[in-house]
């Protein structure tokens, strides 16, 4: 904060109740840093008044401030979540190495275990549950009737099961 030499300029006039303004900060917010700042901020606005503006009783113009800032101050730490609210770590959505190990482990089990499926059976279950194709429609394409082609589905989904934990 610039101060003037000159006790009748605005910065003198500030100047004359600063200490006391900020005693008052601190007493109110408990942060001498913080009440720093907001005595700063009354500076800032005693000068942004309107030129020419009478004030009768400055110090009491500047209390006025002063209890704006406090008012404002608090109404801003109410609409915001405590710090003890906000965890230090928020969960992540992906999934952790173990399970991403895991995962990649079944994943092969899985293509072992199709590969060795009888390839009626195999393609069956890939046009179903990749493609989202209906039993008829796997059966017109391996020119068996609809019945036969989810026996096919469900014999596949048999022998995955046998081999591994999945369900169907």
């Amino acid at each position: 904060m610039t101060t003037s030499s000159d006790p009748q300029s605005a910065d003198g006039q500030f100047q004359r109740h600063a200490n006391e303004l900020l005693r008052f900060f601190t007493r109110q917010v408990k942060c001498a840093e913080l009440a720093a700042d907001l005595r700063q901020e009354t500076w800032l606005r005693f000068r942004r008044r309107e030129p020419g503006e009478e004030i009768g009783n400055l110090r009491a113009f500047l209390y006025r401030i002063a209890r704006n800032l406090i008012i404002d101050h608090r109404r801003q730490q109410e609409s915001r979540p405590a710090l003890e609210e906000i965890p230090a770590e928020l969960p992540s959505e992906q999934p952790g190495p173990e399970r991403v190990v895991g995962d990649g482990q079944r994943l092969a089990q899985l293509q072992t275990i199709l590969q060795g499926l009888p390839p009626h059976l195999r393609q069956a279950l890939l046009w179903n549950r990749l493609d989202g194709m209906t039993q008829r429609e796997i059966g017109e394409r391996l020119g068996v009737s609809e019945s036969m082609a989810g026996r096919y589905i469900l014999k596949a989904l048999e022998l995955c099961q046998q081999h591994m934990d999945i369900s169907p």
